[in-house]
C-alpha cells in the first residue's frame, strides 16, 4: 500500500483517537460565520497505518504526544520546518 504524505502549512491541532490521526483547524473552529454543525464536520481523521510522512511547516501546530508516538511506532517520518520552510528536524 502506498503511504500518504500529510503537509501542514497552517495552524492545526493533531491528536490521536482510535488509532487515527485527528486533524482540527482552529481557523475553522473560530469562524463566527460558520454553523456549529459544519464546524464539527471539519475535524478530519486519517488512519495512522496509512501515513508515511508528516511535514509540520508552521509555528502554531500542536501535536499531542500520543499522536507523535503512534506515528513514530508505525515508521512514519515526521519532519519539522523552520520559518524559511527548511527542514530542521
Amino acid at each position: 500500500m502506498i503511504k500518504k504524505t500529510l503537509y501542514f502549512g497552517n495552524p492545526a491541532y493533531l491528536s490521536l483517537r482510535n488509532a487515527q490521526l485527528v486533524i482540527k483547524l482552529p481557523e475553522v473552529e473560530k469562524c463566527a460565520s460558520l454553523s456549529e454543525g459544519f464546524k464539527k464536520q471539519t475535524g478530519a481523521t486519517k488512519p495512522i497505518k496509512d501515513i508515511g510522512v508528516v511535514v509540520l511547516d508552521h509555528k502554531q501546530i500542536t501535536i499531542r504526544s500520543g499522536a507523535m508516538e503512534a506515528l513514530l511506532e508505525n515508521k512514519c517520518a515526521v519532519v519539522t520546518c523552520d520559518s524559511r520552510s527548511m527542514p530542521v528536524g
